[in-house]
């Protein structure tokens, strides 16, 4: 019960925070200004079907897709609704480490922005010239494309855009 409140705790923040711009601020960077448009959590659950279950009760989020993992033997949901996907990971068997020796007990795996098209490019773009190692991607079933990329302690950060 207290781990589902985490997570209900931590899905309404990225909620509020999607909506927050910073304002009156002045950048000591050349960083593109960007407002987020949605948001985006991964987390490792220990009942795939008890949490999918949760976060359509709960969240009133839909099924997107459903299926294995090809990089580790997961099977991963996500849901969306409300201009937030939460992805769901559930691994088969006996838990193994993850990429980069991750843990994988029930915890939150990444997080990310939706964006516009231009943010989303601007933002890439400038990721990019200072050294930031980007991925990019599209997820047919999502209707996005994806910038994925990590941060200084080697936490995933993906920004999405709507494919239009």
């Amino acid at each position: 019960m207290k781990t589902r409140f985490k997570y209900a705790y931590l899905a309404s923040l990225l909620l509020m925070a999607s909506g927050a711009v910073a304002q009156g601020r002045s950048s000591t960077t050349e960083a593109p200004a960007f407002t987020a448009k949605g948001a985006f959590v991964a987390i490792v659950v220990t009942d795939l079907d008890a949490s999918v279950h949760w976060y359509e009760s709960s969240l009133g989020l839909h099924v997107v897709k459903r299926g294995k993992s090809s990089l580790v033997p997961a099977e991963t949901v996500v849901l969306g609704g409300h201009n937030l996907f939460v992805e769901l990971i559930h691994h088969d068997g006996k838990q193994v480490p993850r990429i980069d020796n991750e843990a994988s007990v029930p915890r939150l795996l990444k997080a990310g922005v939706i964006l516009g098209q231009k943010e989303f490019e601007a933002v890439t773009t400038y990721l990019r010239k200072h050294g930031v190692e980007t991925g990019i991607f599209e997820d047919k079933e999502m209707g996005v494309r994806s910038s994925l990329f990590r941060d200084n302690d080697g936490n995933l950060i993906q920004f999405l855009t709507p494919n239009e």
